[in-house]
């Protein structure tokens, strides 16, 4: 004779409809130890816990338990927290070019896009031309001056090629601290003014799997 009992559920919906098969049974007690199933008839697939809702059915001589699928439950309690910023859209991927004036035409007058006007970034060694693409841009860079970082890159790079690619940040600030705290290296110790005259970053190459990834504040 098994030891646990059941209690059965209300045999009507919200509704007021009868339920009429398979009937719904509570566990609400068992045998102490729960190491082996508890037989019921033709025995029990699995054993149950206390208050678990099961499925009755009566085939013939013998009677199954059939178990409902697991229901998820959440707490607030156990809430994930919450970064303190987050990472936004690709803004642009940099191209070094040696001719600004050949690539530029390469983009506007063959590949029909929109470009911007040169802009020279004298804090930053380079000249800028933005290619718009609807969902992103490039951004050509040249250098200009001597100790152009541009110009160290096209001495090893003579035809040019992918130089940085951007992402936008919500809180750069918060960003750069954090990236710091899990060794990601920061070229500069504060924020600069990039070409959007907004907050940019440029994180250590050798940190991001040999790209050199900048940060742009939002």
């Amino acid at each position: 004779r098994p030891r646990s009992s059941f209690e059965a559920l209300p045999s009507f919906t919200p509704a007021g409809l009868p339920l009429v098969t398979p009937q719904r049974w509570r566990i609400v007690a068992h045998r102490p130890s729960n190491v082996y199933p508890t037989y019921l008839g033709g025995g029990v697939e699995r054993a149950a816990d206390i208050g678990d809702v099961v499925f009755l059915f009566v085939p013939g001589l013998f009677t199954r338990l059939h178990w409902r699928s697991p229901t998820v439950r959440w707490s607030s309690d156990q809430a994930i927290p919450q970064p303190l910023w987050k990472l936004g859209q690709l803004n642009h991927v940099a191209i070094a070019v040696p001719d600004l004036e050949k690539a530029t035409a390469l983009y506007r007058d063959v590949l029909q896009a929109r470009v911007s006007k040169v802009l020279p970034l004298p804090d930053h060694g380079v000249y800028t031309v933005f290619v718009e693409l609807g969902n992103t841009k490039l951004e050509l860079l040249h250098p200009l001056g001597e100790k152009s970082p541009i110009a160290g890159f096209l001495q090893k790079n003579k035809a040019g090629g992918i130089h940085h690619i951007c992402l936008e940040v919500d809180d750069i600030t918060s960003a750069i601290e954090e990236l710091k705290r899990k060794k990601i290296r920061v070229l500069s110790d504060e924020p600069q003014i990039g070409a959007h005259g907004k907050p940019v970053v440029f994180l250590h190459p050798k940190d991001c799997d040999g790209v050199l990834v900048e940060l742009e504040q939002a």
